[in-house]
């Protein structure tokens, strides 16, 4: 295993934990590990193309949150740094995703996106108003279309094996 192949997924986890725990307040932590991602990365050109899903992912939380199924104590500016390094992913440690049936996206997106979305208010990084049950049936639905289609952009983006 090389460097990169340990370092891509493990600094995800510490992009997650960061901005999860700390939000707004370590952010500069996170861009600082996501800038590293860019400098080690062996297809730097595929990883800017993709991270315009990030905006994607990033405005359906927005949305979410406009419409009050998450409140956030400050303005979730870490929202768009996770969501870039979730995209990153993508391609690289999360690349097996690729070789799977659209039903197993499904689920891997509706139960890893609302695992996810469940430990984050767990951890206090969001407050959800309409309360878990409903909550986690929104979010395990967006996470079901979001996923499988982010998969199938990056593959399209892509278009070639790396690492």
């Amino acid at each position: 295993m090389t460097f990169w192949q340990w370092f891509q997924p493990v600094s995800f986890q510490i992009i997650w934990l960061t901005l999860t725990l700390g939000g707004n307040t370590w952010l500069a932590l996170a861009v600082v590990i996501l800038v590293s991602h860019f400098v080690l990365s062996p297809s730097k050109s595929e990883d800017c193309k993709i991270l315009l899903l990030a905006l994607v992912g990033f405005s359906t939380d927005l949305i979410m949150t406009y419409l009050g199924v998450f409140i956030f104590n400050q303005w979730p500016l870490w929202l768009l740094v996770l969501w870039m390094a979730f995209v990153l992913n993508l391609g690289h440690s999360m690349r097996f995703l690729r070789r799977l049936k659209l039903i197993y996206l499904i689920n891997i997106g509706a139960l890893g996106g609302s695992y996810a979305y469940w430990v984050s208010w767990k951890f206090g990084a969001v407050e959800w108003p309409y309360g878990a049950a409903l909550t986690m049936v929104i979010v395990a639905t967006i996470w079901a279309i979001i996923l499988p289609l982010f998969v199938k952009v990056d593959l399209f983006t892509r278009n070639s094996h790396h690492d």
